[in-house]
């Protein structure tokens, strides 16, 4: 209401509030406003509000050890062509279901069992999350689970695929082949995420036809209960055993 524009005042907002111990309560206070103007259980946390980027700096504050260690090591291999001149190709599922399922098979997989290395205070924000969607859309059994899945794969891992330079994952901005096939690892995750249910009219989504043909390869049970599973995880404020991976954070430089 104060700043004209109000992204320029999140992440000072939100460093402000880590130091002082005062982001969980505050993100939940805000993400409940937020909630009354949600009118439909499927565009829940979707929009560019103050709870969602408040989320949105947090993560990157104090994901960033996270997002390192779960999937630099794959990020480094990513370089090699996963579409070989697709046009090309006849048909040009060839190429793309042996590199491309492979780098999400892996990526995938280091997600989803990543939960212990997921930082407290992320946890306690989706736990947070989890239950005011719980509360706001009672008759919904799965708005509990994309309402933490909006974040932690949308707008977490996915935009990190998608830019890891940004997030300090490669050291400058990928070539043009390695961003195409980026690009559809990132999809391919968000699409995996969006609480696993990989539903005809989100397959029909994709605009490249061999997309479509891909993604029916991951319409398995075991997938929905691994997404479901970690999810679950990284939204329960039970103690975690120590990852012995955490580093200090940095809420001030220069």
């Amino acid at each position: 209401e104060v700043c004209r524009d109000k992204y320029d005042a999140v992440l000072p907002l939100v460093r402000l509030l880590l130091h002082h111990h005062k982001l969980v309560p505050f993100v939940a206070a805000v993400a409940e406003l937020d909630l009354k103007d949600t009118q439909e259980a499927n565009t829940i946390f979707r929009g560019n509000s103050l709870a969602t980027r408040c989320v949105d700096e947090m993560m990157k504050i104090v994901g960033k050890h996270y997002l390192k260690v779960t999937l630099k090591p794959v990020i480094d291999e990513v370089g090699y062509p996963t579409e070989t001149s697709l046009g090309l190709l006849s048909p040009p599922v060839v190429s793309l279901s042996e590199n491309l399922r492979y780098y999400v098979d892996k990526v995938f997989r280091e997600i989803v069992r990543s939960s212990i290395s997921c930082p407290t205070l992320m946890c306690d924000v989706f736990y947070s999350l989890r239950h005011l969607a719980a509360k706001r859309f009672p008759n919904d059994p799965h708005v509990q689970y994309s309402a933490v899945s909006s974040f932690v794969f949308l707008r977490f891992f996915a935009v990190a695929v998608v830019s890891p330079h940004t997030f300090h994952l490669r050291p400058h901005h990928p070539d043009a082949q390695t961003s195409r096939t980026l690009t559809l690892i990132s999809k391919a995750i968000q699409t995996l995420g969006s609480w696993g249910s990989l539903t005809k009219s989100k397959l029909s989504s994709f605009k490249e036809t061999f997309m479509c043909e891909f993604f029916k390869t991951f319409q398995e049970e075991k997938f929905t209960e691994s997404v479901k599973k970690f999810l679950d995880d990284v939204s329960s404020t039970e103690s975690k055993e120590p990852s012995g991976v955490s580093e200090p954070v940095h809420l001030k430089e220069g």
